[in-house]
């Protein structure tokens, strides 16, 4: 083996033992994806990795059932200094409180979350590198020669800060969006009409797709929501996927996107039924993105939709042009995560 990838295997904690079996039994490169991605050696078990923390090891099983792995051995030691700095972030967060009382329940609810979330974009990034690990195979690269070229190309410091950057911007993105309180005098607000139109069984269908099938029905959504949106006057927001959102100046032209788009999708072959959700009022303009209780509540109104329909607020059926096209039907008032209870209509083709 190269010196320079034992060097880079060692670097990061890597043992002699480790990698000969690695290079006995043909997973060097496994070794080095390893040791990029968790570097450091492997010298703690689950009640030293308490104890160097300063917590106990019912809080430390806690969360490492939390964030989705299993007991250990009590004799195991798996953990590094990078896992005990980790937890010593966790347990003084809990000490400490966050912004206000921050209890380990709350705690190890949170890492479940976001645990989920990230074992999702896990498995994406590991299709893409395992795509280019049977790539490199078929190109006659042996096991040593696929570890050599991980270990010089693989810098996972750079995808780490570009996951940080994205999460950081998701994160202001929905902090503006659960708390901004907007009225007419506040800065940026604007008077207009938000929609969102959703794809119903995108996830089983993500799953069961292959990729090229899947980029056809993500780009044959975005063709038609794009092509309804403008068509009547509205604009295109953001497109997240099976999730489309726009704005428009007026209740009536958001009414007639959201039931001509979940219509086109219901009538299209290729695309699954949609569902939609529209609101009117002050909207609060920022970073080329809406927000404040109005999208709020659209966006409830659109997870509350059966498929193939669409809910709007009091706001829109008030404001519904008689001309256009469509009728709006009162379904009584229903409480909405996060809202409470409000008056609900269904919008439908005249």
């Amino acid at each position: 083996m190269k010196r320079s990838l034992q060097r880079f295997l060692r670097r990061r904690g890597a043992t002699s033992v480790e990698i000969e079996n690695a290079v006995a039994h043909d997973y060097l490169s496994l070794l080095v994806l390893d040791r990029a991605i968790m570097p450091g050696t492997r010298s703690y078990t689950m009640r030293q990795l308490a104890e160097s923390a300063g917590t106990d090891l019912a809080t430390a099983q806690g969360l490492w059932r939390a964030i989705g792995f299993p007991d250990l051995d009590d004799d195991l030691p798996v953990f590094t200094k990078s896992d005990v700095e980790a937890l010593e972030v966790f347990v003084e967060r809990i000490r400490s409180g966050s912004v206000f009382e921050w209890t380990l329940e709350r705690a190890l609810s949170q890492a479940r979350v976001l645990s989920s979330s990230f074992a999702r974009v896990a498995d994406s990034e590991t299709d893409e590198l395992s795509h280019s690990v049977h790539l490199a195979r078929a190109a006659g690269l042996d096991d040593e020669q696929l570890a050599l070229a991980l270990a010089e190309r693989l810098d996972f410091e750079a995808i780490a800060r570009l996951v940080d950057h994205a999460h950081r911007l998701q994160l202001r993105a929905a902090i503006w969006r659960r708390l901004a309180g907007v009225d007419a005098t506040t800065p940026g607000s604007v008077t207009g009409a938000v929609g969102f139109v959703d794809l119903l069984g995108y996830t089983a269908l993500a799953e069961n797709l292959d990729d090229d099938d899947l980029g056809a029905l993500v780009a044959r959504f975005a063709d038609v929501a794009h092509d309804t949106v403008v068509n009547e006057g509205g604009r295109i927001v953001k497109t997240i996927g099976d999730e489309v959102m726009y704005v428009c100046e007026t209740a009536t032209a958001a009414a007639v996107i959201a039931v001509r788009l979940t219509e086109r999708s219901s009538g299209d072959e290729l695309l699954p039924s949609a569902r939609a959700g529209v609101g009117f009022g002050s909207l609060l303009a920022r970073d080329g993105d809406y927000f404040g209780p109005v999208v709020n509540l659209a966006s409830r109104l659109t997870d509350a939709a059966r498929p193939g329909h669409v809910l709007a607020s009091a706001e829109i059926a008030a404001a519904l042009a008689p001309a256009s096209g469509v009728v709006a039907r009162r379904r009584g008032s229903r409480r909405l995560r996060d809202i409470g209870r409000v008056e609900v209509f269904s919008l439908e083709s005249a």
